[in-house]
Order: C-alpha cells, then sequence, then structure tokens
C-alpha cells in the first residue's frame, strides 16, 4: 500500500483558498445575489441548504488556511503558543460545520416535500428518509460532543489553578 503524503502548511493554505472560494460562491447563490446555476428549475430545495453548504466548504477552507497561520501539526492542532482568538475560532469553525452538515440531514429526513433517492440502492422515499434521519440524529450527537469537548478545552486552558 503506498504511503500516504500530508499536505504541507503552503499545500494547505491553497486547499484553504480553493475550498473558501468555493464556498463563498454557494453562500452568495444561497443568499440569492448569485444565480441560481440552471435557474430556479435545478433547485430541489430551499436556498438555506444551499447557504449551509456553502459555509460549510468555506469554514472548512477557512480552518485549512488557519493551520498554515496559525502553524498547526498535521493534526491540526495549533502550538501552545498560538492566541486566543485563534483556537476560539478553530472551535467556533468546527461545529459550526458540524450544525451545517446536521441541519442539512435533517431537512433531508424530516423537512416538507417529496424526497427522491437514487443510486446503487433502489431505494424508495421513506428508507432514505429514514437514514438520513439516523443520520442527521448521530450528526447532531456528534455535533454536541464535539460543542462541549471543545468548551472544555478552552475553559480548561483559562484555569491557573495549579489544582486544576
Amino acid at each position: 500500500m503506498p504511503e500516504t503524503k500530508t499536505a504541507t502548511p503552503k499545500e494547505m493554505l491553497w486547499i484553504g483558498v480553493l475550498f473558501a472560494a468555493i464556498g463563498l460562491y454557494f453562500i452568495l447563490v444561497g443568499a440569492g445575489a448569485l444565480p441560481i446555476p440552471g435557474g430556479p428549475r435545478n433547485l430541489h430545495g430551499p436556498l438555506w441548504l444551499v447557504l449551509c453548504a456553502g459555509l460549510a466548504f468555506f469554514l472548512g477552507g477557512a480552518a485549512a488556511m488557519m493551520q498554515d497561520f496559525g502553524r498547526a501539526n498535521a493534526s491540526g492542532e495549533l502550538p501552545a503558543d498560538a492566541p486566543r482568538w485563534m483556537r476560539v475560532m478553530q472551535y467556533l469553525f468546527g461545529v459550526a460545520i458540524f450544525v451545517c452538515f446536521a441541519a442539512m440531514g435533517s431537512w433531508i429526513a424530516f423537512g416538507p416535500g417529496m424526497r427522491h433517492f437514487s443510486g446503487t440502492f433502489a431505494w424508495g422515499e421513506t428508507i432514505g428518509r429514514a437514514v438520513f434521519g439516523l443520520g442527521a440524529i448521530i450528526t447532531w450527537l456528534c455535533t454536541a460532543a464535539y460543542a462541549v469537548s471543545g468548551a472544555r478545552k478552552l475553559l480548561g486552558q483559562n484555569r491557573t489553578s495549579p489544582n486544576a
């Protein structure tokens, strides 16, 4: 099996720029500032879904750029001397990305209107919604776990007590 190569900080910067630009485009489409590709007939859900997808891409790109600016290691961990605001932003980006994914999955599973699922398995609407519903619930639970874990980590950094 070939060895996996970790992206260099400069590669992460350019990956981040690319993803942020893609995300910004979809944010602008979702906000109604740019036309929907293919016209309104090509839209199969509310515009806020497009905005959520764009926000997830944009924040993912911003997080990748932060790895370069903050001198993060290959795991995305910032060095001990990184500014506190950078740690807070990294945490907030992660929470927001999780929320975007959970919201999109929730709308697919529980939102109004018909859904059409296609692919390798010929699932009907009920099974498709059930699978997305389970995924949405798992994603919301992961969102909560990430938010609590990150908040504890950030708040724990403020403790100066020797017993903390």
